[in-house]
C-alpha cells in the first residue's frame, strides 16, 4: 500500500513538473515574440526599419518667403543686422507626388562674431506624420540659398502632434536633412517602438 502511494506521489510530481515546464516554455516563448513585435530590438536591422523620404524644391520654397520686420530694441545693441524670414512649400515623395507641406522660419542675427540663425521647422505629411524641430546654425552670408540650405542637419524628432488619424503619433524618428541639386531632402528612419 505504501509503495503504491509513493509511486502515485512520484507520478503526480512528475505531471506537475511537466505542466510547469510546459507553462514556462509557452510563457518564455510569448515574452520573446512580444518583445520582437513591440520593442526596439537590438537585432532589428536597418533594412527592417521604416524609412520615409520626402523633398522640397529650394526655388519654390524661396519664392514663398515673407520677411517679418526686425529692429534693435536698445540703442547700444550688439546686433549689427537682423532678418526674420518664413517660407512654405509642398513636399514630394520618391514618386514625385505631392504629399504634404514643409514650413520654416529663419531668425538671422549678425553681431561682430558672425551670423547666427535659429530655424524652426515643421512638416505635415498626408499620411499623418507631423513633426517639428529646431536647427541653430551659423551662416557665411544672408543669401536666400544659403539661408535655406542651413536647414541641413541630423536630429531626433517625435511625432508629437495628432490631428485626426495618425499612425505615427508618439513615434520617434532619426531625421537627416540634406541638400542636393536644388532640393532639400528629409529622410525619416523610425527608431522607436512600432505599434
Amino acid at each position: 500500500m505504501l509503495t503504491k502511494q509513493i509511486a502515485r506521489t512520484k507520478e503526480l510530481n512528475f505531471i506537475k513538473k511537466i505542466k510547469t515546464a510546459l507553462f514556462l516554455f509557452i510563457f518564455i516563448n510569448f515574452i520573446f515574440h512580444s518583445h520582437a513585435i513591440y520593442c526596439n530590438d537590438f537585432n532589428f536591422t536597418q533594412s527592417n526599419k521604416e524609412i520615409l523620404t520626402y523633398y522640397l524644391s529650394i526655388a519654390d520654397f524661396a519664392q514663398s518667403f515673407i520677411e517679418i520686420p526686425t529692429s534693435n530694441v536698445s540703442g547700444d545693441s550688439s546686433t549689427i543686422s537682423s532678418m526674420y524670414l518664413a517660407g512654405r512649400s509642398a513636399i514630394y515623395n520618391n514618386d514625385n507626388k505631392k504629399v504634404g507641406t514643409c514650413s520654416a522660419s529663419f531668425l538671422c542675427m549678425q553681431n561682430e562674431d558672425g551670423i547666427y540663425t535659429d530655424i524652426s521647422n515643421f512638416i505635415s505629411v498626408d499620411n499623418g506624420l507631423i513633426v517639428s524641430w529646431f536647427t541653430p546654425t551659423a551662416l557665411v552670408n544672408l543669401e536666400l540659398d544659403t539661408i535655406i540650405n542651413s536647414m541641413v542637419t541630423e536630429c531626433m524628432v517625435e511625432a508629437s502632434t495628432k490631428i485626426g488619424v495618425n499612425p505615427y503619433y508618439g513615434q520617434t524618428f532619426s531625421l537627416i536633412v540634406s541638400s542636393d541639386d536644388g532640393k532639400i531632402y528629409f529622410e525619416f528612419t523610425r527608431t522607436g517602438t512600432i505599434f
